[in-house]
C-alpha cells in the first residue's frame, strides 16, 4: 500500500485561514462580498460551527486586498445586559484606543 504525506492538516473548529485548502466555496460568500462592497449593511445568521467566521476571514482579506480597510468587532466582550447605551459604545471605542 502506497502512502502519501501531506503537510495540510485538517483543522476542527475557529475561523479557517483564508486560504485554507477544506474551504467550501459558497454561493452565498460572493453576494456578501459584492453586497459589502456595494455599502450595504450585512449580517449573516447560522448556526454555530457553519463558517461566519471564516467566511468573515476571507471576505475581509479580498477586501483589503483591494485597498478596503476593513474592522471586526467582537461584541460578545462588550458589554452586559445591564450596561447602558453609554457604557455599551464606550467599550466599542475602547477597541479602536
Amino acid at each position: 500500500m502506497t502512502q502519501i504525506k501531506s503537510s495540510y492538516q485538517y483543522q476542527v473548529g475557529g475561523s479557517l485561514n483564508g486560504d485554507a485548502p477544506s474551504y467550501v466555496t459558497r454561493k452565498a460568500d460572493l453576494e456578501f462580498y459584492k453586497a459589502l462592497k456595494g455599502g450595504n449593511f450585512c449580517y449573516v445568521l447560522n448556526s454555530r460551527q457553519m463558517g461566519k467566521s471564516s467566511l468573515r476571514v476571507r471576505t475581509m482579506q479580498k477586501l483589503q486586498a483591494e485597498g478596503i480597510v476593513c474592522v471586526f468587532i467582537d461584541l460578545t466582550g462588550i458589554g452586559t445586559q445591564d450596561a447602558t447605551p453609554e457604557k455599551w459604545y464606550a467599550g466599542i471605542f475602547l477597541h479602536f484606543g
